[in-house]
């Protein structure tokens, strides 16, 4: 039976919406993309799980790298803490792998739960207290003794995305926020360029058990370029208050859904 060319040219259509839509907010608040492109993918194209994660990783490695090719432009990414951050993120995701059928799920996501939720918290607390300046006044410097910080952090952000399926920058960001102290333009920047490895290294090991979508991914990925392009040039005319109180508003809402669907669930 041959294809319907209107539902294919819809089903492209519906990809490049989607990626550009994740694309501007994986831009805009450095988190990659692919919390919205999973749940995406398998709720408007049908796709499963496995096959959804893996297609996504794909798109999000085009959304992170268009992104940060875009913050580098503005000034607003620190290489050494985003290799420090990415090397440990990519031994976390292997880690994460390794141990996730030992794990308790249900533990671990009330706990991720709780922290989305805290964290969000203080950032839309600093969001408010920040000076009209712009800068975090506490600290904005990095040093030696933050390199073990980088790297911990990385490996619990590559850990939580190989464990639980949520991108890393959820958690990179606020902890190189509130735990380093770095300027939340470069922390955002930091997390899409410390993204990129990481989705490169999943998208291999998910193509290898054929669960990659070329085709979608292709589509999803276009969108996303110039959704993250979109999204990173908006966010250099932002306030750094503002970046803060719209991910700590983001860190809640996905608290909730994530408790919502623990919920259900049980039920």
């Amino acid at each position: 039976m041959p294809l319907n060319p209107n539902r294919i040219c819809l089903k492209i259509l519906l990809l490049i919406v989607l990626g550009l839509i994740a694309g501007i907010a994986g831009g805009l608040l450095g988190i990659g993309g692919g919390a919205l492109v999973v749940p995406g993918l398998v709720f408007l194209l049908n796709f499963n799980q496995h096959r959804a994660h893996g297609t996504s990783l794909a798109a999000v490695l085009a959304m992170s790298t268009a992104g940060t090719l875009t913050y580098w432009h503005h000034g607003h990414i620190d290489w050494l803490l985003t290799v420090e951050v990415a090397a440990g993120g990519m031994a976390g995701a292997m880690i994460g792998a390794r141990i996730v059928g030992a794990i308790k799920s249900r533990t671990l996501q009330l706990m991720f739960c709780a922290f989305l939720a805290l964290a969000g918290g203080r950032m839309i607390v600093a969001g408010l207290a920040q000076g009209a300046n712009g800068v975090n006044t506490a600290c904005i410097h990095y040093t030696l003794a933050s390199v073990m910080f980088a790297v911990l952090i990385g490996v619990a952000s590559g850990m939580l995305s190989a464990i639980l399926g949520v991108g890393g920058g959820v958690v990179m960001v606020p902890a190189m926020v509130l735990l380093l102290c770095v300027p939340q333009k470069t922390a955002q920047g930091v997390s899409l360029a410390a993204i990129a490895p990481i989705a490169f290294t999943g998208m291999l090991a998910h193509r290898a058990m054929g669960n990659v979508d070329s085709r979608a991914a292709v589509w999803v990925g276009l969108g996303g370029l110039a959704g993250a392009v979109t999204g990173a040039t908006a966010m250099s005319g932002l306030a750094s208050s503002a970046l803060k109180l719209a991910f700590g508003a983001f860190l809640i809402i996905m608290s909730t859904m994530l408790a919502l669907k623990r919920q259900n669930k049980r039920e």
